[in-house]
């Protein structure tokens, strides 16, 4: 799942030296108009749809799966969705989950909702299965069309100091809302500038809207 690089001659070798631990956050609004009639026509759900074309983006784009295993530069095969969800026992409190990525939509959304649902009765902050770096992490702020956001992680959560450790995004989605007769949405994603420059950014965020819109 994890095919190394030849990290001394790849050509961003100077980017990733120079900026190598630097990250920074954009936020976008993306017009999710058709894919949410499309959803709604089909009686799927939100969450693992959008969960779903966020994994296949990434997935379909070698620039948002590299990582570091073992001080060894390198990208993953295939990432999977790794998502938040309220607990049913709580109004607040929340748990991690993933899911298996799968082209197959329909094969994917059905496993979702079984993850989800097991998920959500737990009371632990990371439901007990097996995890691996190989994720991209989603969150969701449901109740909010918020124009901005920024993380701050200390060097004990992210490890970039260390021979292990993910390039991929992090992506928080935000509550959708109309404008001028479209939906838009919120979605904040946090790159890691050693793998990830403004090109890429302005890039994934064309693609994903992309997805949405071809769902």
């Amino acid at each position: 799942m994890f095919i190394p690089i030849d990290y001394e001659n790849w050509d961003r070798k100077e980017i990733s030296d120079a900026f190598h631990g630097y990250m920074y956050c954009m936020t976008v609004e993306l017009d999710i108009t058709e894919f949410l009639e499309k959803i709604h026509e089909s009686h799927w759900k939100f969450y693992p749809s959008m969960c779903y074309c966020i994994a296949k983006t990434v997935n379909e784009h070698q620039d948002y799966r590299y990582a570091k295993i073992n001080g060894h530069v390198g990208y993953f095969g295939q990432v999977n969705p790794h998502y938040t969800l309220l607990r049913t026992n709580s109004n607040h409190l929340f748990t991690h989950q993933w899911t298996d990525y799968n082209e197959d939509f329909a094969a994917f959304h059905k496993q979702f909702l079984e993850d989800k649902a097991l998920a959500e009765a737990g009371d632990t902050l990371y439901y007990p299965k097996e995890d691996g770096l190989n994720n991209v992490h989603i969150s969701i702020m449901p109740n909010t069309s918020y124009t901005a956001l920024s993380y701050s992680k200390p060097d004990s959560f992210t490890h970039y100091n260390t021979p292990t450790v993910s390039y991929v995004p992090f992506i928080m989605i935000g509550k959708y809302h109309e404008v001028d007769g479209r939906v838009k949405i919120p979605i904040t994603t946090e790159f890691h500038h050693a793998v990830n420059d403004g090109y890429h950014a302005e890039q994934f965020f064309h693609l994903l809207e992309d997805c949405c819109r071809e769902f």
